[in-house]
């Protein structure tokens, strides 16, 4: 299927149990209880209990746990300097 739009991307946290990418995105690493990803210019490094992988197909990934204990969301430009969520 061709796409008509370009959205860009889009990264949601759904009821804190969650993350949503909707996009190009590449997936890093993989855990029992991490994932990383990169979306953009932008790495997101989610962690908590029981990770479950509900979708990962070319532009949508859904990562489910339990609870999300931690979410950093970092740039390229400046690894050293984490936005927390």
């Amino acid at each position: 299927m061709r796409k008509i739009f370009n959205t860009g991307s889009s990264v949601t946290i759904e009821e804190f149990s969650s993350l949503r990418i909707n996009g190009p995105y590449t997936l890093l690493k993989l855990g029992p209880d991490f994932a990383m990803i990169k979306s953009g210019d932008y790495m997101i490094e989610a962690s908590g209990e029981d990770l479950i992988v509900e979708t990962l197909s070319e532009e949508v990934a859904v990562f489910s746990f339990a609870s999300i204990k931690a979410m950093h969301v970092t740039t390229e430009e400046d690894r050293g300097g984490k936005h927390r969520a």
